[in-house]
Protein backbone atom coordinates (compact mmCIF):
# COMPACT_ATOMS: atom_id res chain seq x y z
CA UNK A 1 0.00 0.00 0.00
CA UNK A 2 1.46 3.36 -0.90
CA UNK A 3 2.29 5.80 1.91
CA UNK A 4 -0.25 8.44 0.82
CA UNK A 5 -3.11 5.92 0.86
CA UNK A 6 -2.05 4.64 4.29
CA UNK A 7 -1.90 8.20 5.62
CA UNK A 8 -5.35 9.09 4.19
CA UNK A 9 -6.88 5.97 5.74
CA UNK A 10 -5.23 6.60 9.11
CA UNK A 11 -6.46 10.21 9.08
CA UNK A 12 -10.01 8.97 8.34
CA UNK A 13 -9.60 6.56 11.26
CA UNK A 14 -8.52 9.39 13.60
CA UNK A 15 -11.46 11.54 12.44
CA UNK A 16 -13.88 8.68 13.16
CA UNK A 17 -12.33 8.22 16.61
CA UNK A 18 -12.75 11.94 17.34
CA UNK A 19 -16.40 11.72 16.25
CA UNK A 20 -16.89 8.54 18.35
CA UNK A 21 -18.26 6.90 15.19
CA UNK A 22 -17.46 3.25 15.85
CA UNK A 23 -18.98 2.12 12.53
CA UNK A 24 -16.68 4.48 10.63
CA UNK A 25 -13.73 3.33 12.75
CA UNK A 26 -14.47 -0.29 11.86
CA UNK A 27 -14.67 0.59 8.14
CA UNK A 28 -10.95 1.46 8.28
CA UNK A 29 -10.10 -2.08 9.44
CA UNK A 30 -9.96 -5.44 7.67
CA UNK A 31 -12.74 -7.84 8.78
CA UNK A 32 -10.39 -9.93 10.94
CA UNK A 33 -8.84 -6.87 12.61
CA UNK A 34 -7.28 -6.58 16.05
CA UNK A 35 -6.87 -3.99 18.77
CA UNK A 36 -4.03 -4.73 21.15
CA UNK A 37 -3.59 -2.66 24.30
CA UNK A 38 -0.14 -3.76 25.41
CA UNK A 39 -0.05 -2.15 28.89
CA UNK A 40 -3.17 -4.13 29.81
CA UNK A 41 -2.14 -7.35 28.10
CA UNK A 42 -5.41 -7.28 26.14
CA UNK A 43 -5.98 -8.15 22.50
CA UNK A 44 -9.38 -7.95 20.85
CA UNK A 45 -9.73 -9.87 17.58
CA UNK A 46 -12.45 -9.44 14.97
CA UNK A 47 -14.77 -6.51 14.38
CA UNK A 48 -17.24 -7.40 17.15
CA UNK A 49 -14.49 -7.61 19.75
CA UNK A 50 -12.80 -4.44 18.48
CA UNK A 51 -16.17 -2.61 18.60
CA UNK A 52 -16.66 -3.75 22.20
CA UNK A 53 -13.15 -2.60 23.13
CA UNK A 54 -13.69 0.87 21.70
CA UNK A 55 -17.08 1.21 23.34
CA UNK A 56 -16.38 -0.28 26.77
CA UNK A 57 -12.63 0.13 27.27
CA UNK A 58 -12.12 3.58 25.79
CA UNK A 59 -15.09 5.78 24.92
CA UNK A 60 -17.23 4.98 27.97
CA UNK A 61 -14.32 5.07 30.40
CA UNK A 62 -12.75 8.23 28.98
CA UNK A 63 -15.41 10.14 27.01
CA UNK A 64 -12.97 12.92 26.09
CA UNK A 65 -10.09 10.56 25.17
CA UNK A 66 -7.97 12.24 22.51
CA UNK A 67 -4.58 11.33 21.07
CA UNK A 68 -2.43 14.32 20.19
CA UNK A 69 -0.27 12.92 17.40
CA UNK A 70 3.16 14.55 17.54
CA UNK A 71 5.13 12.40 15.12
CA UNK A 72 4.73 9.66 12.56
CA UNK A 73 6.89 7.28 10.58
CA UNK A 74 5.70 5.34 7.55
CA UNK A 75 7.21 2.07 6.42
CA UNK A 76 6.25 -0.77 4.13
CA UNK A 77 2.59 -1.39 5.05
CA UNK A 78 2.95 0.12 8.54
CA UNK A 79 2.56 3.45 10.31
CA UNK A 80 4.01 4.23 13.72
CA UNK A 81 2.58 7.30 15.44
CA UNK A 82 3.43 8.83 18.80
CA UNK A 83 2.37 11.71 20.95
CA UNK A 84 0.37 12.48 24.06
CA UNK A 85 -2.83 10.72 25.04
CA UNK A 86 -5.22 12.90 27.02
CA UNK A 87 -8.50 12.18 28.75
CA UNK A 88 -10.57 12.17 31.91
CA UNK A 89 -11.68 9.15 33.92
CA UNK A 90 -15.50 9.50 33.82
CA UNK A 91 -16.81 5.94 33.47
CA UNK A 92 -15.98 2.45 34.68
CA UNK A 93 -12.80 1.07 33.14
CA UNK A 94 -12.67 -2.72 33.10
CA UNK A 95 -15.27 -2.64 35.87
CA UNK A 96 -13.27 -0.25 38.06
CA UNK A 97 -15.11 2.97 39.02
CA UNK A 98 -13.84 6.26 37.59
CA UNK A 99 -11.39 8.37 39.53
CA UNK A 100 -12.39 11.65 37.91
CA UNK A 101 -8.82 12.74 37.23
CA UNK A 102 -7.44 13.96 33.93
CA UNK A 103 -4.31 12.50 32.37
CA UNK A 104 -1.73 13.29 29.74
CA UNK A 105 0.63 10.41 29.01
CA UNK A 106 2.99 9.54 26.15
CA UNK A 107 1.66 6.94 23.72
CA UNK A 108 2.70 5.13 20.57
CA UNK A 109 0.57 3.19 18.10
CA UNK A 110 1.84 0.74 15.52
CA UNK A 111 -0.63 0.21 12.69
CA UNK A 112 0.00 -2.53 10.12
CA UNK A 113 -1.90 -2.45 6.83
CA UNK A 114 -3.11 -5.27 4.59
CA UNK A 115 -5.54 -5.51 1.71
CA UNK A 116 -5.80 -1.71 1.52
CA UNK A 117 -7.05 -1.34 5.11
CA UNK A 118 -5.69 -1.21 8.63
CA UNK A 119 -5.03 -4.72 9.97
CA UNK A 120 -5.27 -3.40 13.51
CA UNK A 121 -3.57 -1.28 16.12
CA UNK A 122 -0.99 -1.99 18.81
CA UNK A 123 -1.27 0.67 21.50
CA UNK A 124 1.48 1.50 23.99
CA UNK A 125 1.19 3.96 26.89
CA UNK A 126 2.35 4.39 30.48
CA UNK A 127 -0.39 2.64 32.46
CA UNK A 128 0.97 3.53 35.90
CA UNK A 129 1.13 7.25 35.14
CA UNK A 130 -2.30 7.22 33.50
CA UNK A 131 -3.83 5.56 36.57
CA UNK A 132 -2.02 7.90 38.96
CA UNK A 133 -3.16 11.02 37.11
CA UNK A 134 -6.71 9.71 36.55
CA UNK A 135 -6.92 8.62 40.22
CA UNK A 136 -7.68 5.02 39.30
CA UNK A 137 -6.15 2.20 41.39
CA UNK A 138 -3.39 0.69 39.24
CA UNK A 139 -3.40 -2.75 40.84
CA UNK A 140 -7.18 -3.04 40.44
CA UNK A 141 -6.89 -2.19 36.74
CA UNK A 142 -4.09 -4.74 36.30
CA UNK A 143 -6.14 -7.41 38.08
CA UNK A 144 -9.26 -6.62 36.04
CA UNK A 145 -7.26 -6.74 32.79
CA UNK A 146 -5.69 -10.07 33.80
CA UNK A 147 -9.12 -11.51 34.55
CA UNK A 148 -10.46 -10.29 31.20
CA UNK A 149 -7.44 -11.69 29.36
CA UNK A 150 -7.88 -15.05 31.08
CA UNK A 151 -11.56 -15.25 30.15
CA UNK A 152 -10.93 -14.09 26.57
CA UNK A 153 -7.64 -15.76 25.56
CA UNK A 154 -6.04 -14.75 22.27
Amino acid sequence: MNPQAMLRLFEAHREAEAARDVDAILETFVPDCFLETLPLGLRSEGRDAVRAAYESQFFTSFPDLAPDDEGMALGDDVIAVWGTLRGTSRGNWLGIPPGGGTFAVPFANVVPFEEGLMAGERIYFDLATLCEQARIPLEEIRAAAATLAATHPR
